[in-house]
C-alpha cells in the first residue's frame, strides 16, 4: 500500500488520543477518607474509582487492528514497523490499565510498561549511585519566595529566553498531585504555593527545557512526524532526561534529590506489600509535610489497591531513567542533543541511530544553557560515575 510515514503518524495520534489517566486518576474515596480523615476536604476534590474514563475500548482496538494490518502491508522500513508495532502494543496495555483501574491487570500492564523496583533495590551499585549523586547537588537556599503571577512570569521569561519565537503559554495548574507540568506549548504551575528561585529553576529545567523542548522539536520532524506523538514507553527516557537536565545545570538540590529517592523507596515499599497508610507514615518520618506526603503516596497508589502489594511503577522512572540515559550516552557515544529530537523511547533512539544527522536538522529547541562548559563537564563526570558502576542498565 502507498500509506506514508505521515499517514501512520496521524493515525497513531488518533489512537493515542484520550489514552491517559495521569492528570485524572481515580481512587476509592470513601476508603481514603476513612484512612485520612484529616484530609477530607482535599480527598473530596479527587475523582472516585467508580467514575469511568469515557474511552471507547472497542473503537480504540478497531483502530489499532486496522493500523497493524495496514502497517504489515506497507513499504515502510523494518525499523519503523518495529517502532510502530511496539507503540500500538503499548497503547493496548494502557487501554487495559484504564479499563482495569484498581486491580491486578492494571499492575501487570504497569510492570510491562514501566518495570519494577525489585532489581534496582537489590543492586548495591544502584544505592551507591544514589549516594554519590548527592555530592553533585546544591545546598538548598530559600531566599526570596515567588508565588502566583510572579512565579509564572519568571518561568515565562526564562522560557522565552530559551525558546525564542514560540508562543508558549504559562498557565495555572489544576492538577491536585503535582506542582508543575508541561504539554506541547503550555507550561502549568500551581499558583497557590510559594517557591524559591531554586525550585522554579528545577521546574524550568525539568518541565520546560526537557519535556516542553522535546515536544517542540517533535512537531518539527518532517520525516518522522510520529516523534510528536507521546507513547507510554517514551516516559522512561523523558523522566531520565528531565532529571539529568536538573543535575547537569546545577539546579538539583539536596532536598530535591532526597525527595526523588523517597519516591522510589515509597514505590518499592508498596510493591513489597506496604499499604498506603504505612507509605504515608514513612514519608512523614523522612520530613515530607502532611499533605505533600499524602499526594506522593497517592501518586504511588494510582490504579492499584490501597492495601499494598502493587504500585504505579512509573514513579521508578526518574532514577531508572537517568541511569539508562547515562548508560546509553556512553554505549553509543551519543550527543545529548540526540535525545531532544522529540518524544522518543530508548529503544527507538537506538533504532534511529543512522538517522541522527537528518533528525538534528530539525532540532530548533535545544536549551542554549546546556552548551555551557560547566554543564558539559558535569555531564562527563556523571557518565564516568555511571560507567564505573553499571555494565548494563535498567531497560
Amino acid at each position: 500500500m502507498d500509506a506514508t510515514v505521515t499517514d501512520f503518524s496521524r493515525r497513531l495520534k488518533e489512537i493515542a488520543k484520550d489514552l491517559s489517566f495521569l492528570a485524572r486518576p481515580r481512587y476509592p474515596l470513601a476508603h481514603l477518607i476513612q484512612l485520612f480523615p484529616q484530609y477530607k476536604y482535599f480527598i473530596h476534590q479527587l475523582e472516585d474509582i467508580s467514575t469511568p474514563f469515557g474511552v471507547d475500548g472497542a473503537s480504540k482496538r478497531f483502530l489499532m487492528d486496522q493500523f497493524l494490518a495496514d502497517l504489515d502491508q506497507s513499504n515502510l522500513s523494518n525499523e519503523l514497523k518495529e517502532i510502530f508495532n511496539r507503540r500500538v502494543d503499548d497503547y493496548r496495555s494502557l487501554l487495559l490499565m484504564m479499563e482495569n483501574f484498581g486491580g491486578s491487570i492494571f499492575y501487570e500492564n504497569c510492570l510491562k510498561l514501566y518495570g519494577t523496583s525489585k532489581q534496582s533495590m537489590k543492586d548495591p551499585h544502584f544505592h551507591q549511585f544514589i549516594d554519590k549523586i548527592s555530592e553533585h547537588c546544591e545546598i538548598d537556599e530559600m531566599g526570596e519566595m515567588y508565588s502566583g503571577e510572579k512565579a509564572m512570569s519568571y518561568i515565562k521569561n526564562k522560557l522565552s529566553e530559551s525558546f525564542p519565537d514560540t508562543d508558549i503559554e504559562v498557565k495555572p495548574s489544576s492538577s491536585l498531585l503535582s506542582d508543575s507540568s508541561a504539554g506541547r506549548k503550555v507550561f502549568k504551575l500551581n499558583p497557590h504555593k510559594e517557591y524559591s528561585l531554586q525550585q522554579l529553576n528545577i521546574f524550568l529545567a525539568h518541565e520546560g527545557w526537557a519535556h516542553l523542548g522535546t515536544s517542540l522539536n517533535g512537531f518539527l520532524q518532517v520525516d518522522h512526524p510520529w516523534l510528536s506523538v507521546w507513547s507510554p514507553r517514551t516516559t522512561f527516557l523523558q523522566e531520565g532526561l528531565a532529571i539529568l537536565t536538573e543535575l547537569i545545570t546545577g539546579f538539583m538540590t539536596k532536598e530535591r534529590w532526597h525527595k526523588i529517592q523517597l519516591r522510589h523507596l515509597a514505590t518499592a515499599m508498596a510493591e513489597e506489600g506496604s499499604q498506603i497508610k504505612d507509605v504515608y507514615g514513612f514519608l512523614r518520618h523522612h520530613g515530607v509535610s502532611g499533605l505533600d506526603a499524602l499526594k506522593l503516596a497517592l501518586r504511588v497508589f494510582r490504579g492499584v489497591p490501597l492495601e499494598g502489594g502493587m504500585a504505579f511503577t512509573k514513579e521508578l522512572l526518574y532514577l531508572h531513567g537517568v541511569i539508562q540515559l547515562l548508560y546509553q550516552l556512553e554505549y553509543f557515544q551519543a550527543d545529548l542533543k540526540t535525545f531532544w529530537i522529540g518524544k522518543v523511547s530508548f529503544e527507538e533512539h537506538a533504532l534511529l541511530i543512522n538517522d541522527w544527522p537528518k533528525l538534528q536538522q530539525h532540532l530548533a529547541y535545544y536549551p542554549r544553557q546546556l552548551e555551557e562548559v560547566a554543564v558539559k563537564e558535569r555531564l562527563i563526570n556523571l557518565q564516568k560515575l555511571a560507567s564505573s558502576l553499571f555494565t548494563r542498565a535498567y531497560l
